[in-house]
């Protein structure tokens, strides 16, 4: 069954509180809500896990994992990000496994608030990715935000941020198969147009999209697009089914790589 169809079901069945039923709240969950609001810090943190697994005509199996921590405060936010695959397959009658998936990346993002409006932010980042022959990217990003929506109603919030900067990344390539060898290296300077968009259908369903998009204007044509979207389905106040799609497109790649990748993967998550 699609991991989508497992998420839309889950959805399906996910309870919604009725009207009366908020509006009349009984003291002792009146209280302990107002326990819950002290002991929120500014730091918050979520970790996941994923994998998948096939026998047969075709034996593969894949394990996805991320972690997240973020810290908010009136003027300033910090946002770590770290996230990785590892996955491999064989026909049946081979011996050998070939690697489908082999990545690894960790990101920082440190935001400044001017007004509710217009902040500054700076943003750097890790990546490596064997089955795109890229060994490590390096980037390094400037620029300002403009928060177009912002809306947080206790577990509801509807918030849509723009992005706009210039961005330096540094591709160190090497071939890991079929044979290994040293690629040339490549360098992009661009401007950075990114959006952060956070919708809650209601209470336990909750949209994420981020994108970025790197035209290089300066050098060879080339075009870096990323984006990842992110639908979850809290069973608890802490766990919660994930489902990510995401989509990563170089127009200018290492030879002999397609210039798109897309993953479909579906976890789970806990709140931490």
């Amino acid at each position: 069954m699609s991991p989508l169809l497992i998420l839309f079901a889950a959805m399906a069945q996910a309870p919604t509180t009725p009207p009366d039923a908020a509006d009349a709240s009984s003291p002792a969950s009146v209280g302990a809500e107002a326990d819950e609001d002290e002991d929120e810090g500014p730091w918050t943190g979520s970790a996941g896990l994923g994998a998948s697994m096939f026998t047969g005509n075709a034996r593969s199996f894949t394990i996805t994992g991320d972690a997240m921590a973020e810290y908010e405060s009136p003027v300033w936010a910090l946002t770590l990000e770290a996230d990785g695959a590892y996955g491999n397959a064989a026909a049946e009658d081979e011996e050998e496994r070939e690697v489908t998936a082999l990545t690894l990346g960790g990101w920082a993002r440190g935001d400044y608030r001017f007004t509710r409006l217009v902040s500054a932010y700076t943003f750097l980042g890790l990546e490596t990715d064997h089955p795109a022959s890229l060994e490590l990217r390096t980037e390094v990003e400037l620029g300002i935000g403009l928060t177009f929506l912002e809306r947080k109603k206790k577990e509801k919030e509807l918030f849509l941020r723009m992005y706009l900067g210039g961005s330096y990344a540094k591709d160190r390539r090497f071939q890991y198969t079929p044979t290994r060898e040293d690629l040339p290296n490549v360098t992009l300077w661009s401007p950075a147009v990114g959006v952060a968009f956070r919708y809650d259908i209601n209470e336990s369903v909750h949209l994420r999209e981020d994108a970025l998009l790197l035209p290089d204007i300066f050098g060879d044509t080339r075009v870096l697009v990323d984006s990842t979207t992110k639908l979850s389905v809290h069973l608890t106040d802490r766990f919660a089914l994930t489902t990510y799609f995401e989509l990563q497109h170089d127009s200018a790649p290492a030879a002999g790589k397609v210039k798109t990748d897309t993953s479909l993967s579906v976890g789970g998550e806990l709140e931490i």
